[in-house]
Parts: C-alpha cells; sequence; structure tokens
C-alpha cells in the first residue's frame, strides 16, 4: 500500500510539473497576440492575465493527457532504471499492481475533463471570446493619441489635443459623415467615452455642433453645454457576434440546430470530440504504462521504449482529430473518435495483462 501511495504522489508532482511547463510553453506562443492588445488596442494589463486564465481550460484538453503521459514514462521509468520494478516483481507483485497508481491518476485526469469538457470550458471560452471582441471593437476609442486623426468608425473621425487616463479627453474635434449627404462636426472643450453601453457612447461638453447638408453653404449651428454621440450600428454588429463552439454546452452541440447543415454537422462532430477526448486523460497514462512495463530493463536506458510510447500518443492524437473533420463530411463515421479515444487502452491493458501472466508464471 504505502509502495502504490508513493508512486501516485510522484505521478501527481510530475502531472503538475509537466502540465505546468506545457500551459506555459503554449502561453509563450499565445503571448505575441495577447500582447498585441495591450499595446495596439489599449488594452489593460488586468485583460491580459484574465485572458491567460480563461484560455488555459481550452489548453488543457489537450495537454493535461499529454501531462499524464511524460509524468507516467518519468515515473516508471526511474523506477525501472533503479531496479525497483525489478524488486516489485520478486516479491510478487504484478505489473496491474505496480501501474494501480498511474491508473488511479489516469482515471482523475479523464473525470477532470470531462468536468472541463462539459462545464468549465464553456463558460471560460465564452468569457474569453466576449473580452476579445469588446477589446477589439473597443480599440479605435482607446488607442486616441494626442494630436493625432483617429478613425473611430467609418465615417467618424476625432482628434483630441491631450487626454486623461483611457476615458477623459480635452479640446476635441470630430467630424461625422455617417449620415447620408450630412456632415456634421463637432469641437468641444471636454469630453468622456462610456464603454459600458452597447454601443459606446461619447459625451461631449463646452462646445458647438455644426451640421451641413452636401451642396449646401448653410450650416446649423448648436451651441451645448454637454452633447451625446453614439457609435454606428456597425458596433452593435460586432458585439452580437456567432457563438464558437467551444461556448457551447455538449447538449447544444449533439442537438446540432445550424443555421446550415454543414454547421449543424460541424456541431455534432464537435459534440462527440467533446465527450471522446477526455478518455485520452486515461488511454496516454496506459500507454505510458505499456511502454515502459512491458519492457525488460537496460543498462543504457528504455529510450527505444519511450520514443515508441509517445510515438504511439501521437499517433492516437492526430487520428482523434481526423476523425472529427471526416464525422463532419460522413456523420455516420462519429464512433471512430470513440474508437480511436477507448482502443489503445484496451490494447495496453490487455498487453499489460499477459505481462503480468508471464512474472507470475516466472516468479
Amino acid at each position: 500500500m504505502e509502495l502504490r501511495r508513493y508512486i501516485f504522489k510522484q505521478m501527481l508532482y510530475w502531472v503538475v510539473v509537466s502540465t505546468a511547463s506545457l500551459i506555459g510553453i503554449v502561453w509563450l506562443s499565445q503571448a505575441l497576440k495577447l500582447i498585441e492588445l495591450l499595446v495596439n488596442k489599449g488594452a489593460a494589463l488586468t485583460d491580459f492575465l484574465v485572458l491567460t486564465v480563461l484560455a488555459i481550460p481550452l489548453w488543457l484538453m489537450v495537454i493535461l493527457p499529454i501531462g499524464g503521459l511524460i509524468a507516467t514514462i518519468l515515473v516508471l521509468n526511474r523506477l525501472q532504471q533503479d531496479r525497483e520494478i525489478t524488486a516489485m516483481h520478486a516479491v510478487g507483485l504484478s505489473n496491474f499492481s505496480i501501474a494501480r497508481g498511474p491508473l488511479l491518476m489516469g482515471l482523475m485526469l479523464t473525470v477532470f475533463m470531462y468536468i472541463n469538457s462539459a462545464f468549465i470550458l464553456p463558460l471560460t471560452f465564452s468569457g474569453y471570446k466576449s473580452i476579445i471582441n469588446s477589446l477589439r471593437t473597443s480599440a479605435p476609442i482607446i488607442i486616441l493619441q494626442e494630436g493625432v486623426f483617429t478613425d473611430v468608425t467609418k465615417g467618424l473621425t476625432m482628434f483630441i489635443e491631450t487626454r486623461q487616463g483611457q476615458k477623459n479627453f480635452s479640446n476635441i474635434f470630430v467630424h461625422d459623415t455617417r449620415k447620408d449627404n450630412k456632415i456634421v462636426e463637432i469641437i468641444a472643450e471636454s469630453g468622456s467615452i462610456d464603454l459600458e453601453t452597447t454601443p459606446p457612447r461619447l459625451n461631449f461638453f463646452n462646445g458647438i455642433r455644426s451640421e451641413y447638408s452636401l451642396g449646401d453653404s448653410q450650416a446649423a449651428v448648436l451651441e451645448f453645454d454637454s452633447y451625446e454621440l453614439s457609435l454606428t450600428r456597425e458596433y452593435k454588429n460586432l458585439v452580437d457576434r456567432a457563438s464558437d463552439y467551444n461556448e457551447l454546452p455538449i447538449s447544444v452541440l449533439l442537438n446540432g440546430d445550424g443555421a446550415s447543415a454543414h454547421y449543424s454537422r460541424e456541431m455534432r462532430a464537435e459534440g462527440h470530440y467533446r465527450l471522446a477526448s477526455p478518455v485520452l486523460g486515461l488511454t496516454l497514462v496506459v500507454i505510458g504504462i505499456a511502454s515502459i512495463l512491458n519492457s525488460r530493463y537496460s543498462r543504457t536506458g528504455s529510450w527505444r521504449q519511450i520514443c515508441v510510447g509517445a510515438a504511439v500518443a501521437i499517433v492516437v492524437e492526430v487520428l482523434l482529430v481526423m476523425a472529427r473533420g471526416v464525422a463532419i463530411n460522413t456523420p455516420s463515421l462519429f464512433p471512430l473518435m470513440y474508437i480511436i479515444s477507448i482502443l489503445p487502452a484496451i490494447i495496453g491493458l490487455y498487453l499489460l495483462r499477459q505481462k503480468s501472466r508471464m512474472v507470475k508464471v516466472v516468479a
């Protein structure tokens, strides 16, 4: 019992370390895109941190099974190189007994991935996409620079002399051509932007509004203490975006009520993928167990078995993604995703059982 607990603790440690390391690598590859929002789009540092946290559940769908595989290979390979597995066999422990710790970890990974796929991912990715969309659509307002004419939206140009913080400006000029055959110009001493409304509102104070009709030399002039200007309908269209598959619950995806037949097939394929992929948490751990425990001790190490296990895991991951694409074009083949995710685990457990029988016979 103590031995199994020791193996499980080692598995837990290396799962956390390997998963955190892989998340760090993925984060570095994605950070440039997020930093672009921070620097060029005027996003705050808190937005950058929130986006990073909200993206992690999506990354875990791929990273966590790989982390389990790496942990399994590291722990069992070290035990094998230290001849501890040989000693366990000598006292009558079978490969199944040795593998209980890693198998328990694999089951825990699969359970967590199902929870992540069904509940956590739709919630967090919806928040992620909402923030990204909000930053992109409100960016022209946020990045207004002093002394520069900025095209806020199509037909709306703004100039500010000075700004105080992100939302307050002074000495403002606005050129608005969004109305057919009319030009509106606004000069104001100060102004602010309200990003909490949809679409955002520009508030101006102490200024003059002039409206011209094309071909007319006369202008309608209005002096105001305060004046409110809304952004165009285009902004609202950007906010009312289509939902990403990762934002939708599995039940909605499997129902497949799409705008077109192809979109419905994509939804169902994604739904089955979200149900099949969590099994990889256990499957990749079984692949790691089988690759190490089915090999003999070698002073030069078990690099060949490790490479075989890693290659099989990569093939399984790739085949599962390919099966999702096949299911879009041929919906009747969706069971392929379940076969690909489950069959390697069954084969690995069978090989482990055969090896355990051989160990018992030798013992």
